[in-house]
């Protein structure tokens, strides 16, 4: 069997931050559980106030609850393709089959995360509670010792900079509706 002539792109497996207990991987599905109980909490605001925001009927179908929603399962598949990883590692041996599939497994769901992280740092929120969904979701992460892709590219090719002018334009987007229904009035 051969051996890999690659690293993986995985989250960092220093959860300390995350959970000081329990310094493992598993430390990583508690955050994405958690950050799921928070995503139904900001669901449900969203879904309450009709009446206070003009933008809220429209929160139902804004694709920024939905990114969120598809980044916190992937994270959640991720965290269980670690600890498959890791158990197949210790049960099989580090250079088994069973291990490199695990590993293969792993990757595929790394990157799955990745795509989904992009989506969000690229996708308009149609509302302004989406945009600040998005916005402390994207604080959630970080407070939990995550990190987003590329996050060490400074510049237009980094991830922090696409969620910036992505959020920047989605507010600009909003304003102009908002005073064209003014006009339109």
């Amino acid at each position: 069997m051969t051996k890999a002539d690659r690293v993986l792109s995985t989250p960092p497996t220093n959860t300390s931050a995350i959970n000081p207990v329990d310094p493992t991987r598993r430390g990583f599905i508690a955050l994405a559980a958690g950050a799921s109980v928070a995503s139904v909490g900001t669901l449900a605001v969203a879904a309450a106030m009709p009446a206070a925001v003009p933008y809220s009927a429209a929160c139902a179908v804004d694709p920024a609850f939905a990114l969120i929603a598809a980044k916190q399962a992937a994270d959640v598949a991720h965290g269980e393709a670690i600890d498959a990883q890791d158990e197949a590692d210790v049960k099989h041996g580090y250079d088994s089959q069973a291990a490199w599939d695990a590993n293969e497994r792993c990757e595929a769901a790394c990157h799955a995360v990745n795509r989904v992280d992009w989506q969000l740092a690229t996708t308009p929120p149609t509302t302004l509670a989406g945009v600040a969904a998005v916005l402390r979701f994207a604080n959630e992460i970080e407070d939990g010792g995550m990190e987003w892709p590329a996050t060490d590219t400074v510049g237009a090719e980094g991830w922090h900079y696409q969620l910036r002018a992505t959020m920047a334009a989605a507010v600009e987007a909003l304003i102009k509706g908002s005073a064209g229904k003014a006009v339109q009035s």
